[in-house]
């Protein structure tokens, strides 16, 4: 026999009603939200990094554009040369006056007057006491005389300290001249003075290009205030700053220059109040994208839901109608005694009194009550007297209801199972054959409740398509339904059962009959 089974039991607390994840698969094109989501949750988390990263390039512009002056001040004392009259001693006022301007002046020779070669010692020029040291500056000059330039850098061949420190050789008229850039030395400290004298806006040092890519950097104390030059951790990591590409200080070297610390701390905090405002911006954004979809999702459900409980309360009507039709007629064709026509008007105002339960129940839900009826206990006298209402059909029918009732009971909103057992007796009367049999067992925390009958089966393709709107059968090869009625019984039954949390199994093949079995929690 081939099954089908139409839901799956699930015990709910009677307040909690679905769990969250049946919620979820309920929710309609869950896989495209669940995309558009990640993107848009993507897009809203990277706003604020790009919006930061936005101000900070801005800023560094400005910075660049607001400092340029100074820049080129710091540029242009590098590459200058002061005149130098007279040199003899090496200790000479003009001399000293000569070096005292120019701190990171290393060597120098007269092109003139004997192309005699001079070393800086302190404040004065002394003769070259290093052989090798001597042979090396001269080289450097005899290139730059070669080049005719008026600056020139050691290329990397020439020069063993080349990355660790800037080096040029000036070439004028007279005289030439080797500076040397140490990074951390006092004489560029002085050299800093000299050139951003006489305000000091920022503090500035060179860095390699290739240093800004390196995550080895560690703070220089060199490199700290009250120093105006800046290690390169500092140019390549502090944000208030920028830097520029430039060939005078040789081949690779970037001139920068950052804020002082103050300025730091209130950029920073500035940074921060303007990331943590676009931050609050994309999180309502996106509260109110969800928000939105949230509503429109609960408009659209709340309108199919109530459309659902509608039909299933004027389908729930269908059976009590037709059962006082039955009893109705019998009184009035005057067919019972006088004895068993005061019991059937009992009957029939007890009818009535759960027709207006059943309505009361069903207004109360599309209003928004929410609850599906009151739970009680689903015993055996319940189910009996659920029984006994469809019993004069199945007698006019000639059609036999055996019941086989455990003494156990079922923990259910009565009206609703009420329903569920009459709309599972109802079709087996009116679409099945031979004997109806309505059993009960309990299975664990289950309690089990089968209706069967002995018609002609189906199809396993058939038996899937139960539990759908409007689903109706066909016998192949002949036009027409095999059954009347729009389908809606079996498919109101499974949003109960859904909603619920019973299990319902459909069971069938060709020439076995039908069962439907409802699995509610056991009392």
């Amino acid at each position: 026999m081939y099954r089908h089974r139409a839901s799956r039991f699930r015990i709910l607390h009677p307040s909690l009603g679905l769990s969250r994840w049946q919620r979820l698969q309920q929710r309609s094109g869950i896989a495209l939200l669940l995309l558009a989501g990640l993107v848009t949750a993507a897009m809203l988390i990277a706003a604020p990094r790009y919006y930061l990263m936005d101000q900070l390039n801005n800023a560094r512009g400005a910075y660049m554009e607001a400092h340029w002056v100074d820049f080129e001040a710091v540029e242009r004392h590098w590459k200058s040369l002061p005149s130098l009259h007279t040199l003899h001693r090496g200790d000479e006022p003009d001399v000293r006056r000569f070096l005292a301007d120019q701190p990171l002046v290393v060597a120098l020779l007269d092109r003139f007057e004997g192309r005699r070669l001079w070393i800086r010692e302190g404040e004065r020029l002394v003769p070259p006491q290093d052989p090798a040291l001597a042979q090396q500056y001269l080289g450097w000059m005899a290139h730059a005389e070669v080049a005719q330039r008026f600056e020139w850098n050691p290329p990397r061949e020439q020069d063993p300290d080349f990355g660790k420190v800037a080096t040029v050789v000036l070439l004028s008229d007279r005289w030439l001249v080797i500076k040397r850039w140490r990074p951390g030395s006092p004489e560029v400290e002085r050299e800093l003075e000299a050139s951003l004298a006489p305000s000091r806006a920022l503090r500035m040092g060179l860095i390699r290009e290739t240093d800004f890519d390196r995550g080895d950097l560690k703070r220089q104390p060199w490199g700290a205030e009250p120093n105006l030059q800046a290690d390169p951790f500092r140019l390549a990591t502090l944000p208030l700053g920028t830097n520029t590409k430039t060939n005078a200080f040789g081949d690779g070297w970037n001139l920068g220059g950052v804020g002082f610390d103050a300025q730091q701390v209130a950029f920073r905090k500035k940074l921060k109040r303007q990331y943590w405002t676009v931050s609050a911006i994309a999180g309502l954004v996106g509260v109110a994208i969800l928000l939105g979809l949230w509503l429109r999702h609960r408009t659209r459900r709340r309108a199919v839901l109530d459309g659902d409980r509608l039909a299933s309360m004027t389908h729930s009507l269908k059976t009590p109608l037709a059962i006082l039709k039955f009893r109705c007629d019998s009184l009035r064709l005057g067919r019972l005694s006088p004895e068993r026509a005061d019991e059937e008007l009992l009957k029939i105002s007890e009818e009535v009194d759960h027709l207006t339960t059943i309505i009361e129940t069903g207004l109360r839900v599309i209003r928004g009550g929410g609850a599906s009826g009151p739970r009680g206990q689903a015993t055996q006298a319940w189910l009996q007297e659920v029984a006994d209402d469809l019993r004069p059909g199945f007698e006019m029918e000639g059609r036999p209801l055996d019941l086989s009732l455990t003494l156990d009971a079922g923990h259910a909103p009565l009206p609703s199972l009420r329903s569920a057992v009459l709309t599972l007796l109802e079709n087996a009367l009116a679409h099945g054959k031979g004997r109806v049999t309505l059993e009960t067992w309990r299975a664990r925390r289950r309690f089990c409740i089968q209706v069967s009958d002995e018609g002609g089966g189906l199809e396993p393709d058939q038996l899937k398509s139960l539990g759908k709107p409007f689903q109706r059968l066909r016998e192949s090869g002949k036009e027409g339904f095999l059954r009347e009625g729009q389908g809606l019984g079996l498919s109101l039954l499974v949003q109960v059962a859904e909603q619920e949390g019973w299990g319902l199994t459909f069971a069938s093949a060709p020439g076995e009959g039908f069962s439907a079995l409802l699995e509610i929690p056991a009392a």
